[in-house]
Formats: structure tokens, C-alpha cells, sequence
């Protein structure tokens, strides 16, 4: 009985552990790592040992960490692969409940842009216009500073359109002689929904949870990382628009 009541306690450590993990933030992954693992140790040791049969105990713990070694990275990949779909806007919120954050979604008439909170990758694609169907990343400048003139008229989308090409071709304005940028005009009206998609969340997210998304997509929109003005007005005003709904 003793070796299968082990059996049953590993696969059900096992399968907390995954689940826990797959749920966690990483900070809180990798500040309890090493005590879980220690637990796990001693705790393997002792009731084997009690059984009379430490050569096996440690023969199995070696095993069975080079095997949760194994879980680790696949699940860690697996990560990476859903979050490289979340930058090109594809499968936001999955696996994530209305606190966890992945993405920023801001739109105008011209443009659907996403900044990836995780890595801080901004793209877009043009929704209207001659340019329709493109990713801004696939384009060259000369068709973006073309996309930039044909948008004149819709001041969001210049701002929009600006903000990335001043992360991804930070010389654009001396290239191309453009004038500086101009401070963001008054935000319009929000709607809740376009505030949750800004920040990143779902319906049903906290105040706790727009907080930190606040805190994330300012630290993307810091001006070493090329932020921008016109984002961090709207990232303001999504939030300052949620949190007074909490609050009513």
C-alpha cells in the first residue's frame, strides 16, 4: 500500500503543481521554485526512507525533477507560442481570466493597433483606405509615411500611426522631414468596452486588476521605449474611466 499511496500523492503533487502553474504570474513562479522543490525532496525522502528503500527514494526523485524539468519547458514554450500569437492580435485573453493582462487594443478609423504588454511589441493593421489588409510591420517606410498623409484627416490615426513609427523607425521625422510631434488632442468620449480593450482586460477585471494593467502599459510607454503621448493619454483615460465605474 505504501509504494501506491505514493503513486496516487505524486500525480496528484504533480497535477496541482502544473495547474498552479500554468495560473501564475511569473514573479510568483520563481520566488516559490526553490521552496516547492525542497518540499518536494524532503517530503520524497522521508516516505521512502520510512518504507526501508532510500537507494530508490533518491533514484526516484532524480527521475522524476529530470522529468518536471522536462513539464517546465514545454509548458514555458507553450507560453511563448501563445503569446507570440497575442502580439499579432490573434487569441487574446487565452488561457487568462479578466486580471490577467496580455495586450492593449486601441482603434480608429484607419488603424487596429495592439501593444503586447509582455514583450512591448506594438503592430497594427489598416482597416480602411487604400492600404487595407497590411500589417505595419510588413511595410516599408515609404508605404507607411504614404499610409501617414493618407490619414490626415483622422487625427487618431495620425497619432496612432505616429506612435509606431517612432518605435519601429526612430529616425522616420529626420529621414523624412517630418515636423514633431504635436501634443495629443482632447480624448473623446469612452465606452467601456473600448477601456477594457485598451487596458488589455475583460469584462468582469476589478480595480486591482486595472491598476496593474495601468502600471504595465505605462512602463511600455516610458519615453526610453518609445512612448507616446497620444497612447499614454488614452491608457489614462481607459483607466481613470473604469475605476470611477468601480467605484460608483
Amino acid at each position: 500500500m505504501g509504494p501506491l499511496l505514493l503513486g496516487v500523492a505524486v500525480v496528484v503533487a504533480i497535477y496541482l503543481l502544473l495547474k498552479w502553474y500554468s495560473d501564475a504570474d511569473v514573479k510568483q513562479i520563481k520566488s516559490s521554485a526553490k521552496w516547492i522543490g525542497a518540499s518536494v525532496l524532503v517530503l520524497g525522502i522521508v516516505v521512502l526512507a520510512g518504507t526501508g528503500r532510500l537507494g530508490a527514494a533518491m533514484g526516484l526523485l532524480m527521475a522524476f525533477f529530470a522529468w518536471a524539468w522536462r513539464v517546465f519547458h514545454m509548458v514555458n514554450a507553450m507560453r511563448q507560442f501563445t503569446g507570440m500569437f497575442r502580439s499579432f492580435g490573434f487569441g487574446h485573453g487565452l488561457g487568462a481570466g479578466p486580471g490577467s493582462p496580455h495586450a492593449s487594443h486601441v482603434t480608429s478609423a484607419f488603424l487596429n493597433m495592439t501593444l503586447d504588454l509582455s514583450t512591448g511589441a506594438m503592430d497594427g493593421e489598416v482597416c480602411a483606405g487604400t492600404q487595407r489588409g497590411r500589417r505595419l510591420s510588413q511595410m516599408p517606410l515609404a508605404d507607411l509615411t504614404a499610409l501617414l498623409r493618407e490619414v490626415a484627416a483622422d487625427a487618431d490615426s495620425v497619432n496612432l500611426l505616429e506612435a509606431f513609427l517612432d518605435r519601429a523607425h526612430p529616425e522616420w521625422r529626420e529621414t523624412e522631414g517630418a515636423a514633431p510631434a504635436t501634443p495629443p488632442a482632447a480624448a473623446g468620449a469612452m465606452t467601456r468596452d473600448e477601456a477594457l480593450r485598451i487596458l488589455g482586460l475583460k469584462d468582469g477585471a476589478g480595480p486591482e486588476d486595472v491598476k496593474t494593467a495601468y502600471r504595465k502599459l505605462m512602463t511600455q510607454l516610458h519615453p526610453d521605449r518609445g512612448g507616446s503621448d497620444y497612447l499614454a493619454a488614452k491608457v489614462n483615460q481607459a483607466k481613470d474611466f473604469l475605476l470611477k465605474g468601480t467605484s460608483s
